[in-house]
């Protein structure tokens, strides 16, 4: 199975985002834009895992979880991975939120215990808008901002890749409730 952990958006948010893609599709071409129902805050991309694994995974978030509160944040800006020129991925960043940051910190540590590699790169909080399928150069794009919300739950999702995109299947969610 193919997996990761992301945090879940309110559907208020998701609702705001698809408001900003929309306009984003205007003026940018060669885009696979994500569906609304597919937004969310990647926290640990953990690649193809064996069924048997998942209680494990499982196991360690429940307890993680436990110990925060929600996270209260908001968009900050448009961003591009790796860069404006050339990008590959197109994103809405997440304000800066330390409780955020320590809960991706600690969760990349106590799966790296039961086998998944720590993640080398910073952590920067964000939401996928789309991903480029053909070189373009991005200078400017419009800025976003949402009302400030709270991020509640946290949940495994299993990800099939298909020819007309990928499908995601969540398997288990947590709430944030320390």
């Amino acid at each position: 199975m193919r997996l990761f952990i992301a945090a879940l958006l309110p559907d208020n948010i998701r609702k705001q985002l698809a408001n900003y893609i929309n306009r984003l599709k205007e003026d940018i071409d060669g885009v696979k834009w994500e569906k609304p129902e597919k937004l969310h805050v990647t926290l640990k991309f953990l690649g193809d895992v064996e069924e048997a694994k998942l209680e494990d995974i499982s196991t360690l978030l429940e307890r993680l979880v436990k110990e925060y509160s929600p996270f209260k944040i908001s968009m900050s800006e448009f961003g591009c991975f790796p860069r404006h020129k050339n990008p590959r991925v197109l994103y809405a960043g997440l304000s800066q939120n330390k409780e955020l940051s320590k809960f991706h910190s600690e969760l990349d540590l106590v799966l790296s215990k039961i086998g998944f590699e720590k993640e080398g790169r910073k952590f920067i909080p964000h939401v996928t808008t789309g991903r480029v399928k053909k070189r373009i150069s991005i200078k400017e794009a419009p800025g976003i901002s949402t009302t400030p919300f709270e991020i509640t739950q946290v949940v495994i999702i299993k990800s099939e890749l298909k020819r007309e995109g990928s499908v995601y299947t969540p398997l288990k969610l947590f709430k944030l409730d320390g």
